[in-house]
């Protein structure tokens, strides 16, 4: 007899979630496996622009790849969402979440990524992804959700430095007429923010992770296609590699956010941020490895810079979240 999937209300630190009953998300539960996993989706969310770029250089276009490796993702998420017996909801509000962040936090934020990754290299933009925590203390600000402190405004400017350094000549971009791509690429971590600011104002109650996650990309795979057509951004796959490298991109795009949103229940939020470092890590082990992408050696220090204002801002969080827990997860 399978075991029950049905969702299930759980109580941890006097925050309460609903939450899928899956023997993988129990098994996130040991350190060691959740360690991992992390790694894990570190190493797959570091690869996959790395796979987009590999599409474009063989024609094709940015929305294009958005839309079809959404769609794949969604399509495996619906799936999982319906076998587990948590599928989405399609009220007005639930619709208005999805479309929200499948618009910001994919549609956009991919259209941003895979435009510059045609110019630029693909260990720059593994640089900008942290960056998404730095802007999300920003917006949070504005919109009266987070307190400005000293430690997030200095946090925020050291990672705004390394972004710099990060630009400069002898550091990972390797000439000057790159720069207002890689500008283009750092438009990505702004809609993760942006996101994740929406996702939290626009989320209706009792909304589980894996129906959100479920949702959220098909909204994304609708966006992009509606995006895609207008600018002729949908083709034919110019090879049956392509096609398969896209469905490949998808469905790994989809196993991370399994791990991510099991991770962010079971582990907590600070835990689980710390895999933007692994992304920037595996992006440029990727990049050197289908690229052959070598950066200079000012990247060392621009890493540094970016991840101790990411540091700063993240755990000046955790001692506010530590306080009075807040309700999203």
């Amino acid at each position: 007899m399978l075991a029950d999937m049905r969702p299930r209300a759980v109580t941890r630190n006097g925050l309460t979630c609903v939450v899928s009953a899956s023997p993988l998300v129990n098994r996130m539960s040991s350190p060691l496996r959740a360690v991992l996993a992390l790694v894990t989706l570190g190493a797959l969310w570091g690869l996959t622009p790395a796979m987009a770029k590999l599409a474009m250089a063989e024609g094709m276009k940015p929305l294009g790849v958005a839309a079809i490796a959404a769609a794949v993702s969604a399509l495996f998420m619906l799936a999982v969402a319906w076998w587990r017996r948590d599928p989405p909801r399609w009220t007005r509000a639930h619709l208005w979440h999805y479309g929200a962040g499948g618009f910001v936090g994919l549609a956009l934020a991919n259209l941003f990524a895979f435009t510059g990754l045609t110019h630029a290299p693909a260990g720059l933009f593994a640089l900008l992804v942290p960056l998404s925590a730095l802007f999300s203390l920003v917006f949070f600000a504005l919109a009266g959700m987070e307190r400005i402190t000293t430690r997030g405004v200095v946090g925020t400017v050291i990672g705004l430095g390394g972004v710099a350094l990060a630009m400069a000549p002898g550091a990972a971009l390797p000439e000057p007429a790159m720069l207002p791509w890689a500008l283009v690429m750092l438009g990505t971590p702004v809609c993760y923010a942006l996101a994740n600011l929406l996702s939290v104002k626009l989320a209706p109650p009792g909304l589980t992770p894996l129906a959100g996650a479920a949702g959220t990309l098909a909204g994304a795979a609708v966006s992009a296609t509606v995006m895609a057509v207008p600018f002729g951004h949908l083709s034919p796959f110019p090879s049956p590699g392509i096609a398969a490298l896209l469905v490949v991109q998808g469905l790994l795009n989809a196993v991370g956010y399994l791990i991510y949103f099991r991770l962010l229940f079971r582990r907590g939020g600070v835990f689980t941020s710390q895999v933007s470092y692994l992304i920037t890590l595996a992006g440029l082990i990727w990049g050197f490895l289908f690229f052959a992408e070598v950066p200079g050696w000012l990247t060392l220090p621009a890493a540094a810079l970016i991840f101790a204002g990411v540091t700063l801002v993240s755990f000046g969080k955790r001692r506010r979240n530590h306080a009075r827990p807040r309700a999203s997860l």
